[in-house]
């Protein structure tokens, strides 16, 4: 019964969040943009795109840190597992935002120059290069988990 129950939670906000995030990216490419003194394309919902993501990211964060918490408490020998996939995430976002560069982007519009910082580049090359990372590690874990079902058989 509890299991049902979970899954129709995480079905629906799977559901919803994602239908949020197509109407923003629709809202994003199709709401309007102009192009400004130097030919470069100026959206007009760049901060609805960029806060939406930060949005989400913090949710993820939140998730990922509760549910750690959670796991620990109902399984004491869950936590070195808990605390290093929850580690393993933090120290994902440090190593990336380090890497990132923060040399300012010469040659773009007013508007975009409010996003055009150290700190905001260096967030933008944190969230690409884990999306990177993440993925390749998606990627392996699903052929590792395809040959080692084959090599079973």
């Amino acid at each position: 019964m509890a299991v049902t129950k979970i899954r129709k939670v995480s079905s629906s906000t799977l559901l919803a969040l994602s239908v949020i995030s197509v109407i923003i990216f629709a809202v994003f490419f199709f709401g309007g943009a102009e192009i400004d003194a130097k030919g470069n394309k100026d959206y007009a919902y760049t901060g609805l795109l960029l806060f939406w993501t930060y949005a989400l990211f913090l949710v993820t964060f939140a998730a990922t840190a509760i549910f750690a918490v959670i796991n620990f408490a109902s399984n004491k020998k869950g936590l070195v597992s808990s605390l290093a996939g929850f580690g393993a995430f933090v120290a994902l976002l440090v190593i990336t935002y380090a890497i990132g560069d923060g040399t300012p982007i010469a040659g773009l519009n007013e508007a975009s120059q409010t996003y055009n910082t150290s700190g905001w580049l260096k967030v933008t090359d944190m969230w690409l290069y884990s999306i990177y990372v993440l993925f390749i590690v998606t990627l392996g874990a699903a052929l590792w988990g395809s040959v080692s079902k084959a090599l079973k058989r």
